[in-house]
């Protein structure tokens, strides 16, 4: 069973994305925070991120620049409610999988997760 660790700062959503994607047969882990993520990812083999660009206490962007720096090769999608940083020089240089703007379609959150991890 693939694993999928949802950062977003936003309970309700979170709970969301993680119900949604469990029925899907997903092994779903959440955080609401920059340093609860590491934790995860520490502890956990996970197959991919879904990364909120706006945290509580360090933004996804810089978040993301650390995560790069230990795991080069995980899947990351980028999440924000601003459509403005899907042309973010920083998003793209770090080699994110995918991008998804909010309010989110979850069809189309599931059809890419499926495109990247299976």
């Amino acid at each position: 069973m693939k694993t999928i660790l949802i950062v977003e700062d936003e309970e309700a959503l979170r709970e969301i994305f993680k119900d949604e994607l469990a029925e899907t047969g997903y092994n779903v882990l959440t955080s609401g925070d920059a340093r609860d993520c590491f934790t995860q990812l520490s502890a956990n083999k996970v197959d991919l991120l879904i990364l909120d660009i706006k945290l509580p206490d360090l933004s996804g962007l810089e978040l993301l620049e650390r995560i790069r720096k230990k795991y080069p090769d995980l899947p990351i999608i980028m999440a924000s409610a601003y459509d403005s940083f899907r042309t973010d020089f920083a998003v793209w240089i770090a080699n994110v999988s995918d991008y998804i703007v909010k309010p989110v379609d979850l069809g189309v959150l599931k059809e890419k997760i499926k495109k990247i991890i299976g």
